[in-house]
């Protein structure tokens, strides 16, 4: 009797202990979206686990401050410290938990019954019993594969995040690195204001200007200093975007950008860029996934929608004259009223949404590709004019309204008329460059992936740098 009862014991055991067995990557799947994003756009992620390997990590972004920032360097410093990005890496391993409790049974349900009797004879009444949802290990293969299935799906969305992240960096870095050469654009004009406003009090003073004409330069130099002003603040607020992009703390804050580099001197083809994108976007994974995950849910609950548990074990009964019985017990829900009818029809309802979602980001995502290709061509194409042929063209109006000022043709209000007119030319430049370097960050997301690079252009001498 006591050695059949163990017989059935170790059977429940054993069956515990083989479904435990069952573990996900020891990486959390971390693996393989460092390689993804190292693949599609060449920069390092690091998933900061209290270790040694953190110290490494710091020591190489005080490195990176130390230079001249590019976009791409920026990008990286973000991925490598952004305090956002670390939370969401910890959805790998709660999926990875998810995985590893998907491989496990349910423990088993002990029951123990103890009855005294108030005559003899007087042995205590014991009623014990041992069940395990068998119904439970009959899923198990199910269940493991629909954990699968989503494990593969947030592995999808971190490198969805991820890149998403590097994108975004870098289109903050292409616009504080615009503010801040049009900040110094501004400055040149304010001293140009400023120098104007002198000659004309000069001139003034000695009733060579009119009081309306002085009263006008006052007015302009008075607006200038709120562009200035206004330049600066736009400059300052770009750069705290960034360093928040970067996650950087008040001992990090000294750090400084190169200037913008020009249009590269050819472009990305057209041709490829949405079957491209339909094959990198990870959020497309994401919802590939979340259909095949929707089709494993629908087919367990379709097999299993009659009985949502189903216990079965041994039972052992001590009567009060210490004779011992025992024989199996089984115990399931009787689908009289729920069978599983609702379970089917919304496992099929999400499983239909699933699809059509899936279809609508796939069509979304050429549109995204197309639009931001045109933008790209558009600011190419408006960059290109503003550096062959409005920038040389204000450079040589000034060049004649100088000669003309040195003869004594024109006064010299003229002359920093035209100057200025040459700074909103290299204005309107750095912002061309700054659209052109945010369409291509902004091409980049739609395909899923950093496009190669491409060689660029020596900047214009009157790029926006400098005047």
């Amino acid at each position: 009797m006591n050695r059949r009862i163990i017989y059935l014991l170790c059977a429940l055991v054993n069956a515990g202990f083989l479904s435990s067995c069952n573990t996900a990557p020891k990486d959390a799947g971390y693996g393989d979206v460092r390689q993804l994003i190292s693949d599609r756009t060449g920069l390092t992620v690091a998933w900061n686990a209290q270790t040694a390997d953190d110290a490494a990590v710091a020591t190489a972004i005080d490195k990176i401050l130390g230079t001249k920032l590019t976009a791409d360097q920026a990008a990286q410093i973000a991925l490598l410290n952004n305090h956002h990005l670390q939370a969401i890496f910890e959805d790998l391993g709660i999926a990875q938990s998810d995985l590893v409790q998907a491989g496990l049974l349910k423990n088993p349900i002990f029951d123990l019954g103890v009855r005294f009797p108030d005559r003899a004879p007087a042995g205590t009444y014991l009623d014990i019993g041992v069940t395990e949802d068998f119904l439970d290990i009959a899923l198990l293969p199910a269940r493991k594969k629909l954990a699968a299935e989503q494990f593969e799906e947030a592995k999808a969305r971190v490198s969805d995040e991820v890149l998403k992240l590097a994108a975004q960096t870098s289109a903050d870095f292409y616009t504080y690195q615009a503010a801040e050469q049009m900040f110094e654009l501004r400055r040149t004009e304010d001293q140009a204001s400023v120098a104007a406003l002198e000659a004309a009090k000069k001139l003034h003073d000695i009733g060579n200007l009119t009081d309306l004409a002085f009263a006008s330069e006052r007015a302009q130099d008075v607006r200038t200093k709120i562009e200035l002003s206004d330049a600066e603040a736009t400059a300052a607020e770009a750069r705290e975007k960034v360093t928040s992009d970067m996650a950087l703390f008040e001992s990090q804050l000294h750090w400084t950008a190169a200037p913008l580099a020009d249009i590269p001197t050819s472009e990305i083809p057209d041709k490829g860029l949405e079957s491209l994108a339909q094959r990198q976007r990870q959020d497309l994974a994401v919802a590939r996934q979340n259909v095949l995950a929707q089709a494993q849910t629908l087919g367990m609950t379709a097999d299993f929608r009659f009985f949502s548990e189903l216990n079965l074990g041994p039972e052992f009964e001590r009567e009060t004259d210490g004779q011992w019985r025992i024989g199996p017990i089984l115990s399931f829900p009787l689908p009289l009223f729920d069978q599983g009818q609702a379970k089917l029809s919304r496992a099929q309802a999400m499983l239909r949404q699933s699809e059509q979602e899936c279809l609508a980001l796939a069509v979304d995502v050429q549109s995204q590709v197309r639009a931001a290709r045109a933008k790209l061509t558009n600011a190419r194409a408006k960059a290109v004019l503003y550096r062959d042929e409005v920038i040389p063209a204000e450079r040589d109006v000034l060049h004649q309204t100088e000669l003309q000022y040195n003869g004594m043709y024109i006064g010299v209000f003229e002359l920093l008329q035209t100057k200025k007119e040459q700074i909103d030319a290299s204005r309107e430049y750095v912002e061309s460059l700054r659209d052109y370097w945010i369409a291509r960050s902004e091409l980049d997301q739609a395909v899923g992936g950093r496009l190669p690079s491409v060689t660029s252009t020596a900047q214009p001498e009157e790029n926006g740098g400098h005047s």
